[in-house]
């Protein structure tokens, strides 16, 4: 945006401002994609824009970076497909279309965790790999796709006069270091291995009155015979970090159903260290042990009734 200070017939000051369209660019292909940025070294990708909308200072108008790469044209991104090995879904498949996949299809706890996130309209717009993509803070998918061992492909444009881009494959748990995404690099698409996961859970709590403090408790369980053969568990307050604490995870496996009043002890106090990091918000501690402890029970109950879901 340009301004300008203009005098009238009148000698009053005001003051002219020229607004500069952004550059779009509409590419639909990967491969071309990856060219367009290496030509526009400064573009920012537009995935759904949900988080753009959000950032904007006006409500009715979205500030676009001054060159921007729509990837709504990329077919390549807007797939998902079914192996004996898993799940790939491409990076611009939209929650609501994952959603229509199905429940039964979809990896455990995957269908409940979007469903809860904001509304139709959102859902619409907003996707997978965009939501990883944030900077600003962790989205709600993150912790379970963590817990389901879940990996990320990251294209990036050739380079040393390579003709083709180059893809790596990493853990979606290194998505919490700063800096992993370098200018240029696009998330291409999200594989989540084939899981045998009886039961998952998956809560969303405001805290208080600011949307921007929340706590997300996700966790997943497997069950045989009355003793529960696996389970992992994962904490977020959405912008530090996500919490995990496999030494209790793997001390819980192999404990017969219900758990005792000492194995849930170890639980509590587990949760109390690995929570340290929170010291000074005692609600979101005491919540995060009474998570874990709804979540057991939903096991046991389950498990009780026969009715492992």
């Amino acid at each position: 945006m340009d301004s300008k200070r203009l005098r009238n017939s009148a000698g009053s000051v005001f003051v002219y401002q020229k607004y500069n369209s952004p550059r779009v660019f509409f590419p639909r292909t990967i491969s071309e994609t990856l060219e367009m940025v290496e030509r526009e070294s400064n573009a920012v990708f537009w995935a759904g824009g949900t988080e753009l909308s959000c950032r904007s200072m006006r409500k009715d108008l979205i500030d676009l970076p001054k060159t921007v790469i729509s990837l709504c044209l990329v077919e390549e991104l807007a797939r998902a497909s079914r192996s004996e090995y898993g799940l790939d879904i491409g990076a611009m498949m939209t929650f609501e279309r994952l959603l229509r996949i199905g429940k039964s299809t979809l990896p455990t706890g995957l269908h409940e965790t979007i469903n809860s996130i904001g509304n139709l309209p959102l859902r619409n717009r907003a996707t997978i790999g965009g939501h990883l993509a944030l900077q600003t803070r962790i989205g709600d998918l993150h912790p379970l796709l963590e817990l389901l061992d879940a990996k990320i492909e990251i294209r990036s444009p050739s380079r040393g006069g390579r003709k083709r881009s180059q893809i790596k494959k990493i853990p979606i748990m290194l998505l919490e270091e700063k800096n992993l995404l370098n200018s240029g690099e696009l998330i291409s698409k999200i594989s989540i291995p084939t899981d045998n996961w009886d039961i998952a859970f998956h809560r969303r709590i405001l805290p208080g009155n600011d949307e921007n403090k929340v706590l997300i408790f996700t966790a997943l369980a497997s069950v045989e015979g009355g003793v529960l053969s696996e389970c992992r568990m994962a904490f977020s307050d959405g912008c530090t970090g996500i919490l995990r604490d496999r030494e209790i995870e793997a001390h819980m496996t192999g404990q017969k159903l219900p758990l005792g009043y000492r194995e849930l002890k170890i639980l509590d106090e587990a949760i109390i260290e690995l929570t340290a990091p929170w010291k000074t918000r005692s609600y979101d501690r005491k919540t995060s042990m009474a998570c874990a402890r709804d979540f057991l029970k939903r096991i046991e109950d389950n498990n009780i009734n026969g009715m492992i879901l």
